[in-house]
């Protein structure tokens, strides 16, 4: 009687355990599906109508725009989602097209778990540079350049990130991001 009670005992310690093998205990708050062998393209300070303006004349956040939906039926909030991805490129520029190009552009790049709360983002590097450091902020100065800075997701996982530029004097900024996942 003892060694069918013990099967018994068994049989449901097993059965448990294929049901609990790979749950999640805690909350989650977001399950995102992410997309695999997709690469993204992203322009930054979008006009509050359309896609119509990717750059800015003044100091200016990416998300401090009024979001709108974009022609592909996509919700533009002035950030993009990066949840799974595996590379993240941003691209830098500034230019003189409309107004002169004496002063400054500092981009900076914020990150955030859910697309309220917005952290700095200190861990950008340079595929050109002969000796790579761990940037959080670039300047361009008195130039028409475009750099390309990426993220190390090495060990980092966010949800989305946004852009940041503060212009010193005068010029046009641009903020491109380009997502492998």
């Amino acid at each position: 009687m003892n060694k069918i009670k013990i099967g018994i005992i068994a049989v449901a310690v097993l059965g448990l355990g294929f049901l609990f093998y790979g749950s999640v205990f805690g909350e989650v708050s977001k399950d995102l599906q992410t997309p695999s062998a997709v690469y993204w393209n992203y322009n930054f300070f979008a006009s509050t109508t359309g896609q119509t303006n990717y750059a800015t004349t003044t100091t200016a956040t990416s998300t401090d725009i009024t979001p709108y939906w974009t022609t592909d039926g996509r919700k533009d909030n002035g950030y993009i989602v990066i949840s799974g991805a595996e590379k993240v490129t941003f691209f830098f520029s500034r230019g003189g097209a409309v107004s002169a190009n004496t002063g400054t552009s500092t981009f900076k790049v914020q990150v955030s778990d859910d697309a309220t709360n917005w952290y700095d983002y200190g861990n950008l590097n340079s595929a050109t540079s002969t000796t790579p450091a761990a940037l959080s902020t670039y300047s361009i100065e008195a130039a028409t350049s475009t750099v390309p800075l990426s993220m190390d997701l090495t060990n980092d996982s966010f949800y989305a990130v946004r852009c940041i530029v503060v212009e010193t004097i005068d010029g046009e900024h641009t903020c491109k991001a380009s997502v492998e996942f």
